[in-house]
C-alpha cells in the first residue's frame, strides 16, 4: 500500500460537512488557516476518520493527482444498513472535471463503479459503470 500524507492539502476541510462543528458541505472550515488545520490535535472524529481516495492510495499516480493539484477530490463509502456503495467526485473549481487528467481518471473509475459527479456550481450528474461482459 502506498503511504501518502495530506501535506498542505486542506481540500476536505472545504468540501466535507462536519456535523460536530455544524459546518455545512462546500463551506470552508473556520479552523483552517495558512498552515492547515489550527485544531488538528483536537479535530472532531469525522475529520479524523475521513480519508479521500488519493490519501488511501486508491487513486494511482503522484502528487499531481492529489485533490488540491487535480481540482477533484474523490470519496468512496458504503451506507450502513443498506450496503449501498457511493463513489463521488467533488469538483473544486469550475471546469476541473473536464481537464484531461481528471477526465482520464473519471473514465478509469467509471469502468468499475457508478460515479457521482458533484460540480462546483451545485449540479450533480453520473457516469455509469460499464456492464460486465
Amino acid at each position: 500500500m502506498t503511504h501518502r500524507e495530506c501535506g498542505d492539502c486542506t481540500v476536505c476541510c472545504s468540501v466535507m460537512a462536519v456535523t460536530e462543528l455544524r459546518k455545512a458541505s462546500r463551506r470552508s472550515c473556520e479552523h483552517v488557516g495558512p498552515e492547515g488545520c489550527r485544531i488538528h490535535p483536537e479535530r472532531p472524529a469525522s475529520c479524523r476518520e475521513f480519508h479521500c481516495l488519493w490519501l488511501r492510495g486508491a487513486v494511482a499516480g503522484d502528487e499531481a493527482l492529489r485533490p488540491d493539484a487535480l481540482g477533484v477530490m474523490f470519496d468512496y463509502f458504503v451506507t450502513r444498513g443498506t450496503g449501498e456503495e457511493h463513489l463521488i467526485a467533488f469538483e473544486l473549481w469550475p471546469g476541473a472535471l473536464d481537464e484531461p487528467a481528471a477526465r482520464s481518471l473519471l473514465e478509469e473509475l467509471a469502468r468499475t463503479h457508478e460515479l457521482r459527479l458533484s460540480y462546483r456550481d451545485g449540479r450533480w450528474s453520473s457516469l455509469a459503470s460499464e456492464p460486465a461482459p
